[in-house]
């Protein structure tokens, strides 16, 4: 019988827990860069014809897409759905493979690597997918879910070991030995995703590629499930790649937000930074929809006109200008390069200046 909402929020033990609201993940990144993406970029073929074999068009997913993580860092990939952040999160640990660009993890080149190499490399690079209901195996128990790294990387000695590092990674994400032979139906959504995060850390990864990892959650255990990813963060020393739609969490969690739209990041900087003077039209307009911390006051919604273009059919320039409320000619005839600015932060825009959020 599937457990009622009081069972979906164990304390983690000690040294892990934290009170909701007590941290913020906004502040200094840690220094000495881990991953290393360069002009990373994907296109995916449109097929037609009478067999169905004629490219017709190409669908581009991601476009010339560049950032760095630091070792310890959270990077939250943000921006509408549709924008190329899953894709981006996948190509990184080439469950995509990218149509081009370069991906560096620890000075070395996945992409020039062997499926054998590769698959060893991957100890070190894991995901947290979005829906816990459909990455674990409704066939298999807890126990064979979490050691299922354990297995493949051959990271114990006796088949006790391997129980007991279970049983330690399942306390460290606050479940315990008594969900050991549960299955993934029997547990409400929150332990669901613990028992994901736990699988994710079993080998020891250096970074989390960490793709909507609550927003399938409900809001009163969301914030407990990323304050046990900050608490993970700081006893294991992980990275994350978080990514998200959901700004609120965003804020809570990154040291550095890296905003996409349209396949093209637009702006790129520290997380209190960008909150509170954003330089790009388009992130002006998201942050304005965040809803403001005090209820008496009302913030002032930007409302962008028209809908996102197709990512078959881009628009010429700057992908942006079609709804930029400042765009000018030289949008539509010129691409803007992600630049970096006098206070440390990446804008792609031909009038990028700060636009304080208003309230």
């Amino acid at each position: 019988m599937r457990e009622d909402v009081a069972g979906d929020v164990p304390p983690p033990p000690t040294p892990l827990s934290r009170g909701e609201g007590e941290r913020s993940g906004c502040g200094t990144p840690p220094s000495g860069q881990l991953l290393q993406v360069r002009g990373l970029t994907k296109h995916f073929l449109i097929t037609g014809g009478p067999a169905g074999v004629r490219t017709i068009g190409q669908v581009r997913a991601v476009e010339d897409v560049s950032f760095g993580v630091a070792a310890g860092e959270t990077l939250a990939l943000v921006g509408e759905s549709g924008c190329g952040k899953s894709t981006t999160g996948r190509m990184l640990l080439r469950l995509t493979e990218p149509t081009s660009g370069s991906v560096q993890f620890a000075g070395e080149d996945l992409l020039a690597l062997s499926h054998r190499a590769l698959q060893r490399r991957r100890r070190q690079m894991q995901i947290v997918s979005q829906d816990p209901y459909a990455s674990l195996s409704p066939r298999q128990a807890v126990e064979d879910i979490v050691a299922e790294p354990l297995d493949v990387y051959r990271l114990y000695a006796s088949r006790a070991a391997r129980r007991e590092r279970v049983v330690e990674l399942l306390r460290l994400v606050g479940l315990d030995a008594s969900h050991l032979r549960r299955r993934p139906f029997e547990f409400s959504g929150g332990q669901r995703q613990r028992i994901a995060i736990a699988r994710a850390i079993a080998p020891e990864p250096r970074m989390i590629v960490a793709d909507e990892p609550v927003s399938a959650l409900d809001v009163s255990i969301r914030s407990q499930v990323v304050n046990l990813m900050q608490d993970l963060q700081e006893r294991l020393g992980v990275a994350y790649l978080f990514i998200s739609h959901d700004l609120a969490v965003v804020r809570h969690i990154a040291h550095r937000i890296a905003v996409m739209y349209l396949g093209r990041l637009v702006e790129l900087a520290e997380c209190d930074a960008l909150f509170d003077a954003p330089h790009h039209p388009y992130t002006q307009a998201l942050l304005s929809a965040v809803p403001a911390p005090d209820p008496e006051r009302k913030r002032t919604r930007i409302i962008l006109r028209g809908d996102v273009p197709s990512p078959a059919r881009v628009p010429s320039g700057c992908h942006f200008h079609p709804r930029c409320p400042i765009a000018q000619q030289i949008c539509r005839e010129s691409i803007p390069p992600l630049r970096q600015q006098p206070d440390g932060r990446s804008v792609a825009c031909h009038f990028a200046t700060a636009f304080p959020i208003p309230v």
